[in-house]
């Protein structure tokens, strides 16, 4: 009997075209079919979305979960993408008479520990216990994962589109360092080491963010806040153009920055939290420093900024490490995993 996939996806208005987990479809060899909206009355349908608890769970999930649901006589395997935010009405699967055909279910989860303790609001062990696959972005996340499924956990990496986010030696980059996103991100840690760098050297930084943290940096000494949404044409041209970026971060498991940096070749300056170094491993020789030494990061973006030899050797070793998330790599170890 044939087993069809099927997926359960979002588009996130944040990501842009080429950013986001959604783009592992662009990847896939394997035939998919996308979870269908069908009509039921919003009223009634806003009531589910708000019974599970979950942050950020739409009312567009509900209708795609119960579509799933429905489909009792095929057999399948439903790969949801953001487990984390989608995820909760298909754990009935498992149940009668939903479980007529035998059904593989997987879902991917995206946030650090501390995150999920706050978002997964509902009776874990039979939600999650219900799951028969789980891929984390980051190891750090199995322990808190496995308190309450026996499910086959591994770790697949984010990928990243390295034909689009490409490192152009072409560029000439200018003497600025970003910092860029929203999630997880250590401000307090940022401007203690922008305010060491003004001290002593000419730099500009560029924070691209959200009103309500741009604010945070705009009474700072050489600091370009940008607040309005950007193309994707213009955040290439700042990872291309640009001396840095600057991630602290409070905790993590994938970033879209931190991937996206690498594959452009724009040196990061980031800290050894979360999943960090399962992502820019030591032996790569690519700098992570420990969160409270604040100095030393200074100390990196000085160097990045007044030694070009110095920073186009941090680009390279980056460019060549993003050659291992590409999208293409992913999706083919993806497939294996939910396939398998």
């Amino acid at each position: 009997m044939k087993k069809h996939l099927y997926v359960l996806s979002k588009n996130w208005s944040r990501h842009g075209a080429f950013s986001g987990y959604e783009c592992i479809l662009d990847f896939l060899n394997q035939p998919y079919l996308l979870a269908k909206r069908i009509f039921i009355p919003y009223r009634f349908i806003k009531y589910f979305a708000n019974n599970t608890q979950l942050k950020n769970y739409q009312s567009n999930t509900v209708i795609k979960e119960w579509s799933l649901l429905w489909q009792i006589f095929k057999t399948k395997t439903v790969h949801v993408l953001y487990g984390d935010m989608d995820y909760y009405y298909l754990h009935y699967l498992k149940r009668f008479p939903f479980n007529l055909r035998p059904t593989t279910l997987i879902a991917t989860f995206h946030h650090p520990p501390y995150e999920l303790e706050q978002r997964l609001g509902y009776n874990r062990s039979r939600v999650l216990g219900a799951l028969d696959k789980i891929i984390v972005m980051g190891p750090n996340q199995k322990a808190f994962l496995q308190q309450y499924t026996k499910a086959k956990i591994t770790f697949i990496p984010h990928g990243i589109n390295t034909k689009y986010f490409n490192y152009n030696i072409e560029c000439e980059r200018i003497n600025q360092i970003l910092l860029i996103g929203v999630s997880h991100r250590y401000h307090e840690r940022n401007k203690a080491i922008i305010k060491i760098v003004n001290e002593q050297i000419d730099t500009k930084f560029v924070v691209l963010s959200t009103p309500q943290n741009a604010k945070l940096y705009s009474s700072l000494k050489n600091v370009k806040v940008i607040t309005d949404n950007i193309s994707d044409a213009e955040l290439l041209f700042y990872y291309q153009n640009s001396k840095g970026l600057l991630l602290s971060l409070i905790d993590c498991t994938a970033s879209n920055s931190i991937l996206e940096a690498l594959a452009c070749g724009c040196p990061l300056i980031t800290n050894n939290v979360g999943a960090v170094r399962d992502y820019i491993p030591a032996s790569t020789g690519i700098p992570v420093f420990e969160t409270e030494d604040i100095q030393a990061s200074a100390n990196y973006i000085i160097k990045l900024l007044s030694d070009d030899k110095y920073l186009n050797t941090v680009s390279k070793k980056q460019r060549d490490l993003a050659e291992k998330y590409d999208w293409k790599v992913i999706a083919k170890t993806t497939e294996d995993f939910i396939l398998s």
